[in-house]
C-alpha cells in the first residue's frame, strides 16, 4: 500500500532512505534546510555534499523542499533522519502537523546534548505519548540502501502495531525489517556502536592485528549489554541487527566515518583536522562523553567508552588509552 512519506533530513541517511521508500512506490517528500542541496536533488537527482559521484537511483525526480510544512502536508508517516542535535527542535516544529494516525519513525541514532536522553524518548517527550513512534536501526551504509543492495533493520516500538506499521512501510526483499519492543536497547546499541566502532579504528590504525579487533569488538558489545540490561532493556536485543549487526558494520566496513575517524586517530592525526576533513558528523565522537557520563551516572564499567572518551577529550593519546586497556587487572568475562 502506498503512503505519503516526508523523509526530514536531506544528508546521506535521508536521501537514501528517500530513494528505497520512492522505490516501495511511496509518495515521498525529502525535506532538507540546506537549499543548495535540496536544489541540486530536485534539478538533476544529485547530492554531490553527500552521495559525490552518485546518481540517486530512482525512476521519478525527488519530491525535495526546504519547506517544512509543504513536506508534512496530507503525509502518512514521518521519517526522521536530522543530526541527534536537531532532533527536539525538528520534533517542536512538526508537531502541530501530524494526526493521531501519523507513524513517525526515528533513523537517528545517539544521545542529546545537555540531557544525555536517548532520541526515541526525546521525540515522544515533545510528540506526546499518544504518539506512534518507532526507532530504526541495524546494518545498514546509507550508500548500500541508496544503491538499493539488500539489508535487514530493526524496528522498535512500544506498541506492537505501531512496530509493525513501521515495519511495513520500509520492508522490502532488499531491505527486510525485523519488529522487536525493546525501544531502550535498539537505542543502546545505535549509539555505543559508533563508540566501539572508533575504538577498533584506532587499534587498526596502530597496526595491532586480527586478534585485538576481535577481543575489542566482543568488549564493546559486552558493554553494550552491560547498559542495556541496566537500563531495563531486553538482554537478546545486543545479540540481534541493532547490537552486534551494527557494531560488526560500523567497527570494519570501510564507509564507516566513526571506522575512518578511528583509523587517523590510531595513525597519529589530530581530531580537529580529520573531522574538518571528512566534513561530516561522526557520531561517535559526539556520543563518547555522553556514554561515558551516563555510565558513570548508573555506576557501570564501561572501560572501552571511558577511554575514547579520553582521546577525543584530548586527555589522552590513542597509545596511551590502549595500555591503559591492556593494564587492566582480570575478571569476569559475563559479570553483569
Amino acid at each position: 500500500m502506498a503512503n505519503r512519506v516526508a523523509v526530514l533530513g536531506c544528508g546521506s541517511w535521508g536521501t537514501a532512505l528517500a530513494a528505497h521508500l520512492l522505490r516501495l512506490g511511496h509518495g515521498v517528500t525529502l525535506w532538507g534546510n540546506e537549499s543548495s542541496v535540496v536544489d541540486e536533488l530536485r534539478s538533476s537527482k544529485r547530492n554531490s555534499k553527500y552521495f559525490p559521484g552518485e546518481e540517486i537511483p530512482i525512476p521519478t525526480p525527488f519530491n525535495a523542499t526546504i519547506s517544512l510544512s509543504e513536506a508534512l502536508s496530507g503525509c502518512d508517516a514521518v521519517v526522521l533522519a536530522v543530526p541527534s542535535f536537531a532532533i527536539r527542535s525538528v520534533c517542536q516544529s512538526i508537531r502541530e502537523h501530524l494526526s493521531p494516525t501519523t507513524i513517525v519513525i526515528s533513523a537517528a541514532k545517539g544521545l542529546e546534548e545537555g540531557t544525555n536522553q536517548f532520541l526515541g524518548e526525546v521525540i515522544s517527550r515533545e510528540l506526546g505519548s499518544d504518539a506512534n513512534v518507532a526507532v530504526l536501526s541495524g546494518p545498514s551504509f546509507a550508500l548500500e540502501v541508496l544503491r538499493g543492495l539488500p539489508c535487514a533493520v530493526t524496528i522498535a516500538a512500544y506498541r506492537p502495531e505501531t512496530a509493525l506499521a513501521a515495519a511495513n512501510l520500509v520492508h522490502s526483499p532488499s531491505f527486510r525489517a525485523y519488529t522487536s519492543d525493546d525501544v531502550i536497547g535498539v537505542e543502546v546499541g545505535g549509539a555505543v556502536k559508533n563508540v566501539i566502532a572508533l575504538a577498533v579504528g584506532m587499534i587498526d590504525g596502530l597496526g595491532m592485528g586480527a586478534n585485538a579487533r576481535a577481543a575489542l569488538i566482543t568488549r564493546g558489545l559486552t558493554e553494550i549489554k552491560r547498559l542495556v540490561v541496566t537500563l531495563g532493556g531486553n538482554s537478546l536485543t545486543p545479540s540481534g541487527l541493532s547490537g552486534l549487526g551494527d557494531l560488526l558494520l560500523t567497527a570494519t566496513g570501510d564507509l564507516s566515518r566513526n571506522r575512518r575517524v578511528g583509523l587517523r586517530l590510531g595513525a597519529g592525526e589530530p581530531l580537529d583536522k580529520i573531522l574538518q576533513e571528512i566534513g561530516q558528523v561522526a557520531e561517535g565522537v559526539v556520543a563518547a562523553p555522553k556514554i561515558f557520563a551516563l555510565a558513570q551516572r548508573l555506576k557501570i564499567d564501561m572501560p572501552i567508552c571511558e577511554e575514547v572518551n579520553r582521546v577525543v577529550s584530548g586527555e589522552s593519546t590513542v597509545p596511551e588509552s590502549v595500555r591503559s586497556l591492556l593494564s587492566r587487572a582480570p575478571t569476569a568475562e559475563f559479570d553483569f
